[in-house]
């Protein structure tokens, strides 16, 4: 199979490049960093996709796999999302319109529900809170108008996935890692509720899974099970030598205190400290989003949890040596 992959240079496209080539497909990649590699092409999609399209016209791509996409909530401006999430979405379309590829898989995120404490199914309101998910939900309609043009031949399948965490990513996983791996570990609270993660290896495993489900429209939330609880995630990674479970526990007002004053300073000093209130918000509240339906079609989880959590944990300490 020969695909087009989008964002092939973040953390997930890196896993997801390798696996698809595991698997003898032939991948074209587009990223907008400097990369020498055969089939790769430096290209940054919110742009006008003339120069691309010439060179990728005489391929025939069975798939598109789409990854790019603006992250975080530091220092990033509702334009920047906008951009990244909507005008490169618009733009990829008219790539897949002119390159003729009527089979598209595109990542989206659990962000596009908004963030409360009900459990999420697929079916719940799409009430996204923040710009990252109000625009990757701009983004899925883009993708979903795309196949009611031709809702037979036209296929695409959008994934959902939770907080994906895994070797080499430096977010939400690691800063938990982070805190652990300190003398005297903080938390905001006991962390007895659900949150929902995927690990790396799952996702890249769940995409594969999917191209060979390609029908319609489907859209899948993406998430680990056993849904754990942050307390098991706590405690898989203090089974870990060199971390350890919270020592101080502190309310959530002093914690947004504290996250107050650190993107203060953060804004003077112009560089992410990692603490911000928004952080704090979402490490803080459960996150039970489920993933029934894509189990419903046949999709077995390989990597547990645990084993997932705690393999991340070693690497943290071998690149803290």
């Amino acid at each position: 199979m020969k695909i087009l992959l989008t964002g092939s240079e973040g953390f997930v496209g890196g896993y997801l490049r390798k696996e698809l080539e595991r698997n003898d497909n032939v991948v074209y990649c587009i990223d907008r960093v400097e990369v020498k590699r055969t089939n790769y092409f430096c290209f940054d999609l919110s742009n006008e996709i003339s120069s691309l399209a010439k060179l990728l016209k005489d391929e025939s791509f069975d798939l598109l796999i789409h990854l790019a996409a603006a992250k975080g909530d530091y220092n990033l401006k509702y334009d920047n999302f906008y951009r990244d999430n909507v005008t490169a979405s618009e733009k990829t379309i008219s790539l897949v319109k002119v390159l003729d590829i009527k089979s598209i898989i595109a990542y989206s995120t659990v962000s596009v529900y908004g963030h409360d404490n009900k459990i999420k199914s697929e079916e719940a309101d799409l009430v996204p809170n923040n710009p990252y998910g109000a625009t990757k939900l701009e983004s899925e309609n883009i993708f979903i108008k795309w196949h009611n043009l031709n809702p037979i031949k036209n296929k695409l399948t959008i994934l959902r996935p939770s907080v994906i965490y895994g070797e080499n990513n430096f977010a939400n996983m690691y800063n938990l890692l982070d805190q652990l791996n300190k003398k005297f570990p903080v938390s905001v609270d006991k962390g007895n509720y659900i949150k929902s993660m995927v690990a790396v290896e799952n996702i890249v495993d769940i995409t594969v899974f999917s191209i060979n489900k390609l029908r319609g429209l489907q859209i899948y939330n993406c998430t680990d099970k056993p849904y754990p609880k942050l307390k098991e995630v706590i405690k898989y990674i203090s089974e870990i030598k060199g971390f350890s479970k919270p020592k101080i526990v502190i309310p959530k007002w002093f914690a947004y205190l504290i996250g107050f004053l650190f993107e203060c300073f953060s804004f003077l000093i112009k560089k992410d400290l990692g603490i911000t209130r928004e952080r704090i918000y979402k490490f803080s509240m459960p996150t039970d989003y489920r993933s029934e339906k894509l189990a419903g079609v046949g999709y077995i989880q390989k990597h547990s949890v645990k084993d997932r959590v705690q393999n991340m944990a070693k690497w943290y300490l071998s690149i803290k040596k």
